[in-house]
């Protein structure tokens, strides 16, 4: 169910994204963005059970991707990454999202 979510809600956010821009290049970057997020996400979960260290290392390198947008001015992209991030960790993981968010 919550897979099924987090898909929808990437769904709605890339079309919203191609009607505001219209520009392959604009949706080939959401799924870039989409993507990184998803990898950091899966990272923090894993590095979940490894321990604190881990994890805290994660957590800084996802927000390092994300400040990338930031820097670029890209700021959709950069709530995108966040969106996507959050809920990624929260289907993996629910208690871990409610401890972080």
């Amino acid at each position: 169910m919550n897979k099924c979510f987090c898909a929808i809600s990437c769904a709605v956010a890339l079309a919203a994204m191609m009607v505001a821009c219209g520009n392959k290049d604009d949706v080939r970057q959401f799924d870039e963005v989409v993507e990184r997020a998803e990898t950091a996400a899966a990272k923090v979960v894993e590095a979940d059970s490894a321990g604190l260290m881990e994890l805290q290392d994660c957590i800084l390198r996802a927000k390092a991707v994300q400040s990338e947008y930031v820097l670029l001015g890209d700021t959709v992209a950069a709530d995108t990454f966040d969106a996507c991030f959050r809920r990624y960790v929260t289907e993996l993981n629910p208690q871990l999202a409610e401890e972080m968010f």
